[in-house]
């Protein structure tokens, strides 16, 4: 019975940790040089605003995505269009009312390629 008092109070404290905005939580944002390139104009984004990612998921809304360790990244749209790119987040610890463009795991941004 004592193992079961201690546990309890263990994972009411990991619960909160994973669940509130603190200086440990991770905040996901990023921004585009270009929201209205030219179809093959290069697009460059940056997460460096983001704070506690070590690996950082994209994806680029037609059909491409790439892992990077890097928070800057660069992409060529190859057909006009809207497109909306996401950086994700595949750790546990996301707070969500810390993320400027995103919903917790993951941040968005609307890129209108013309022609």
């Amino acid at each position: 019975m004592k193992r079961i008092s201690l546990i309890l109070p263990v994972l009411a404290l990991a619960l909160f940790t994973f669940s509130s905005c603190d200086e440990n939580a991770m905040r996901m944002c990023f921004d585009a040089d270009d929201r209205n390139p030219q179809v093959g104009q290069r697009v460059k984004f940056n997460a460096a605003c983001s704070e506690g990612m070590d690996v950082y998921h994209w994806n680029f809304g037609d059909g491409r995505d790439t892992v990077t360790k890097s928070p800057v990244v660069e992409h060529i749209f190859e057909m006009q269009g809207y497109y909306s790119v996401s950086l994700h987040n595949t750790t546990i610890q996301v707070a969500d009312e810390c993320s400027p463009n995103g919903e917790g795991s993951t941040a968005t941004v609307t890129i209108e390629v013309t022609q």
